[in-house]
Formats: C-alpha cells, structure tokens, sequence
C-alpha cells in the first residue's frame, strides 16, 4: 500500500549498515587459535650468556606452571645476540581448556609483566608465512642515524599507548657494549698495513678462523683455531695485539690505530641501502584492528611526528597485505556487481529489469554487516570473501519473485497482482534455499575445531546476509517492481518514439 515507505526504509537501513562498518574490527587476519604462540624475553644488551639463562629457565617454570600448557621449547639466542631468548608454546588440546589462545595468551602477559618488567616479555603469535613476522610493522627509513633513533622512539612511544596495540617493540636497542677501533690512515700508509687485513686479524683473534676441517663417516667438520680467553679482549691487550703489513712483519696495532669504548645499537637494518628502524606490535583481540591502528599511525606521522625531509615511513608484513586487500577486494566487488548486471541483461533482455533484482544486493550487506558486529567478528580476508560470495548466492530470491511477476504480467496480470502471486508461489523455495545455505555454513560460523575456528567471520557474514536479504527482499523488491518496471515501459515506449521519428526523417 505504501511501497515508497518501504523503500525510505530499507534505504535507511543500509545507509545505518554503513554507519555501523565503522564500529566493525578490521584486519587482515583474525585472531589464530592454534593452540600455539611465541614468548620472547629481551635483557638488557651486554647481558651475560649465563644471566640469560638462567631468567630463561625462571620463565619457562613460570610457564609450565599453568595446566593449560602441554608443553614449551626453549631457545636462547637468535642471530649472534646472546642477551635473547624465546619460547615456542604449545597447549592442551581446546577441549580440555576452559579458554582460547588469545585469553590465555592475556593471562600469561599480565603474569610476566610483573616478574619479567626489565626484560620486556612479549606474547606473540606464530607466522604462519613465515619470516617471523608479525601483524602490525613499520619501518621509519633514513639516512641520518640521530634522526632515526629520535623519530623513531617518538612513534614508539605513541603507539605504546594505542590500545589497539599489544607487545608493541621496536627493533633498535642501545647500549650495547662495543670497542670502536680508529686507524689512523696516514700511519697505516707509512707502516705498509692495509686496513682489510687489520679487520681481518681483529676477527680472527675475537672469533677465530677455520684452517681446516675434519671429516669422518663421510661427514665434515669444521676444525676452529682460536686464542685463549682471556686474550680475545682487545681493550684490555691493546697494546699486545699486532698486525701483519705488506711485507709480513709485524706491526704493532697500538702505533697506528686507536680505540674507545662506546655503547652502540644491537643491530643496524637496511632496506633499500638505507636504514631503518622497525616498530611491530600484535593486535589487542576485540580491539579497533588493522585498519585503526594504521590510520592512527598516519595520524601520528601527519600531525603529531612531522619526518624532516630525507625521512619516510612504510607499513611491512600484514599491515601492507591488509593494505592491498581493501584495493583488491573493492575491484572485485565491482567486478562482481558489473559481471551479475550484464548477465541478467542477456537473460531478460532489457538494461532495466536487473536494476529490481540486484536491489538485494545492498541489503544483503546490511545483514553481514550487523552479524558481524553483533557477534563482536572482525572485517577480515574470510568475512570479504564470505561477501563476495553472498552477491550471487542472495540474488537467487530476487530472480525468483521478478522472473515469475514477469510470466504474469506478460499473460495479463497487473503487476500488483504478479507480484502477490510471486510472494505466494515462490515463498516456499526461496525459503528452502535460504535454509539449506545457512545449515551449510554454520559449521564455519561455529568453528567445530581449533583450525575451522579462524573463518568463523566468513560464515557469520554469509548467514547473516542470508537473512537479511531474504527478509528484506520479500519486502522491498515488491515494493521497487512497479516503479521499476513502469520506468522500463516508458523509457522503452521513448526510445522507440525516438527512432521511430529518426527512421521517419530518414526516409
């Protein structure tokens, strides 16, 4: 009766279906629930082998200590850094655990932050690409080291504080004891020792060298020649140590080179021949996700951390993938939406006609939309892909009521009339298809296991698409089909008039 009605408020609904996107996580990613993760501790530089250690084995008590825990590996060290050391996690299987992986991942963080604070504990999820990467990363490159270091702990320190962010870490750590070491060019020369061949000897007193090998059983094995302990510190035997010049003699290193103790960073990162610092962090489970964290970050960078020129920042890892999804899920929707219009302009003949059918689309979003946010999912890969297929599967109910409206009204019926007798004669099987889909997707909108549990955003989106465009459709595709279709009989009835008259002046 009042079909204009119908339409204000199913625009309104899918207008608020926007709105609420806003209140919606995004990521790249959800959360995993493997039943696996990563602890890391990270002492002060210039700790000891044997400190490391032993806070290691005190951590991994701790962690053994919960009954969700089966079992941890341990692993101190990572690319010559001895003051490192992290933990592979391996818990109980989830039925025998009253929590998932991101609730005891929380538990297990706020247990070590009170007796791990120096040591600056952090809770990670395993990559499962590969590169041990981590969801959000960026990288702040330039060429002036102060700079770097100064901009760089500016962000750091911002984004320690966004609550969208958890274990937040930055890649650069002073302090680091080191023995920087002058030649003196101009004595060199007159000394005939060339500075290679001093970084060479410097080497090989501190790590040693590998004259030979030794094999056995068809396996070889390296044979290290190293000087005793007690002689690998330069400092302390500077003025023992020589070099060999040009001639084979030997030159004190004392009479052209000098050195000083300094503190210097653990490690120097490059990319692109330039350097850069390295902030990544994990997202806080049920937070604002990828997408605020990164217009947070841009915020910071534009308003608050201005780079001087020769500076720049750039997303890595997920936080650049998530990136280049929203572009590539955006062409595919269009895509998507072009390829469905022209095939129901094939099927029915007319650049009309499909506008009523694909009114469903739009509201089918509203209802993937509100699943998603009612059920507290994320807007993720799975739940776009999940949208994605929701366009073809929700467009059958609208083919239904159009196709048989038309039978009608070509066989004489009003198109009121059509369209009652639609509603009453496709009512059954447009339910019965919608009922068979969402019984199909709700063991992935369940997640019966701990690997299913990761798409679950994918079949909440279907299902709750499903319901809304199949509620809505037998409201508002009625309500849309007579003002459509008397558009379609006018705009025809003006393009024939047109080129009825144009043939007319023709002849």
């Amino acid at each position: 009766r009042v079909p204009w009605l119908v339409l204000i408020v199913a625009t309104g609904l899918f207008i608020g279906s926007l709105l609420l996107t806003k209140k919606v996580p995004k990521t790249f990613l959800p959360p995993q629930d493997f039943g696996e993760f990563l602890v890391s501790i990270d002492l002060a530089p210039g700790t000891s082998l044997d400190v490391v250690s032993k806070r290691a084995l005190v951590a991994d008590k701790i962690i053994r200590e919960f009954p969700e825990v089966h079992h941890t590996s341990l692993t101190v060290g990572k690319e010559g850094e001895i003051d490192f050391a992290e933990f592979f996690v391996q818990l109980v299987p989830r039925k025998e655990r009253s929590m998932d992986t991101s609730q005891f991942k929380e538990k297990l963080r706020e247990r070590l932050a009170k007796d791990f604070s120096d040591a600056r504990p952090i809770v990670k999820d395993i990559d499962i690409i590969g590169g041990n990467l981590r969801p959000f990363m960026v990288n702040v490159l330039g060429n002036n080291f102060e700079d770097l270091e100064k901009y760089s702990a500016l962000l750091y320190q911002k984004l320690k504080k966004n609550p969208a962010l958890k274990d937040v870490d930055i890649s650069y750590s002073p302090g680091k004891p080191e023995v920087q070491i002058s030649i003196d060019q101009q004595k060199a020369e007159r000394l005939g020792v060339m500075v290679n061949t001093v970084g060479m000897e410097l080497r090989g007193q501190v790590e040693g060298v590998t004259p030979a090998f030794f094999r056995a059983d068809g396996e070889e094995y390296d044979v290290r020649l190293r000087i005793q302990d007690d002689q690998r510190n330069l400092a302390e035997n500077w003025g023992s140590i020589f070099v060999p010049n040009m001639n084979y003699a030997n030159v004190r290193l004392a009479d052209l080179a000098s050195f000083k103790r300094i503190e210097g960073p653990s490690n120097i990162n490059r990319q692109n021949r330039t350097r850069y610092i390295q902030i990544t962090a994990d997202l806080t489970p049920g937070g604002a996700g990828m997408a605020q964290a990164m217009d947070d970050t841009r915020s910071f960078m534009s308003n608050e951390i201005k780079l001087p020129e020769g500076m720049q920042y750039t997303f890595v890892g997920q936080a650049e993938s998530y990136a280049e999804m929203i572009d590539n899920m955006v062409i595919a929707l269009g895509l998507a939406v072009v390829f469905i219009y022209l095939v129901l302009c094939s099927l029915y003949e007319s650049f009309v006609t499909p506008l009523t059918i694909m009114l469903v689309l739009p509201l089918a979003m509203c209802g993937a939309f509100a699943a998603l946010y009612l059920t507290h999912q994320s807007l993720d890969l799975f739940s776009m892909i999940g949208c994605i297929l929701l366009l073809g599967v929700a467009i059958k109910n609208s083919i239904l009521l159009v196709d048989f409206a038309n039978q009608k009204v070509s066989e004489g019926a009003s198109r009121n009339d059509a369209m009652i007798m639609a509603g009453k004669t496709r009512l059954r099987p447009i339910l019965m298809t919608t009922f068979a889909l969402i019984a199909g997707m709700l063991p992935i909108a369940i997640g019966l296991n701990e690997a299913s549990a990761q798409r679950t955003s994918m079949g909440i989106a279907i299902i709750g698409g499903l319901i809304s465009s199949t509620a809505l459709t037998l409201l508002v595709i009625p309500a849309a089909y007579s003002y459509i279709d008397r558009f379609r009989v006018s705009s025809l009835r003006l393009v024939r008039k047109i080129f009825s008259v144009q043939e007319a002046k023709f002849d």
